[in-house]
């Protein structure tokens, strides 16, 4: 039986619990010489609100694939509590192939059907290169959606709709690929164009796949957020305009939805926490 705590928090509360997240990101990158950027609906935050998009509950970086590697591997040491990285390296339950930051006094189940528990977190996403090509970059594209729907099912609970047909689907995926094998799958297309010539951009990940020029990233600029002056790319208005279009006009009243995870309990360590309770 699920909690009442499931769909009732602050969403308020929850978003200044997670500003300590960038401010940290924010120190370890300028004390180590790592370049981040806001991106996605944070990046849209700063620029339409200042903050955090009144409705929305996540926050989004991403580094260049060169500063992210930098990143993980001393992640574990450069990390203050009481936050930290985790990735699928760290945790075998974690079912993503990018990284969170993470706040371990706090617990989140984002979808119980993964199984996984957390805090309340900030993705981080790594930035590769793509080719120029678009027919080239479309095949790329495919290819790595393919297997991270793989990587989704292998994760996820087969029986999330019940014991007909559309468990087969998963069953059939966690009986023929493990969890480390397609990790690693998705890592290898991930960065199979890097360094090569004809890749003038790059890809990101939040809703959805998209790529930009380098350049619309490049040296960041300052932008406010919730106080607290972040990086973002170089163009803000380079990548907010081809992802969101009219980006400074709110959408439609119906539209203004929160993610609402399915647990938060902003008290409790996620250490501390059984999902089997709540399932």
């Amino acid at each position: 039986m699920v909690s009442e705590k499931v769909f009732n928090y602050d969403i308020r509360e929850y978003q200044l619990r997670s500003i300590g997240l960038l401010e940290t990101i924010d120190r370890v990158c300028r004390e180590h010489g790592l370049t981040y950027y806001m991106i996605a609906g944070t990046l849209l935050g700063a620029v339409r609100h200042r903050g955090f998009i009144p409705w929305d509950d996540d926050m989004d970086i991403a580094l260049m694939r060169s500063d992210y590697d930098v990143l993980m591997q001393h992640a574990d040491e450069w990390i203050p509590a009481p936050y930290a990285i985790v990735d699928h390296k760290r945790c075998s339950r974690y079912p993503k192939y990018f990284a969170k930051l993470e706040n371990t006094d706090t617990t989140i189940v984002e979808n119980i059907h993964l199984g996984y528990a957390g805090g309340i977190y900030m993705d981080i996403f790594p930035l590769d290169d793509v080719p120029d090509n678009r027919v080239a970059r479309a095949f790329h594209f495919y290819r790595f959606h393919f297997v991270r729907k793989l990587l989704y099912f292998v994760y996820r609970d087969p029986y999330k709709h019940g014991h007909g047909i559309r468990s087969w689907i998963p069953l059939l995926v966690q009986k023929t690929f493990t969890k480390e094998h397609l990790h690693r799958r998705c890592q290898t297309i991930l960065r199979e164009w890097n360094g090569k010539d004809g890749c003038n951009h790059v890809m990101t990940h939040d809703d959805g796949l998209c790529a930009y020029r380098k350049d619309t990233f490049g040296v960041p600029s300052k932008l406010e957020f919730e106080g607290f002056m972040a990086c973002a790319p170089a163009n803000p208005e380079g990548f907010l305009k081809p992802f969101y279009g009219d980006y400074m006009s709110l959408p439609p009243v119906e539209k203004r939805v929160s993610h609402f995870h399915d647990y938060c309990d902003l008290n409790t360590p996620y250490k501390q926490f059984d999902i089997n309770s709540i399932k």
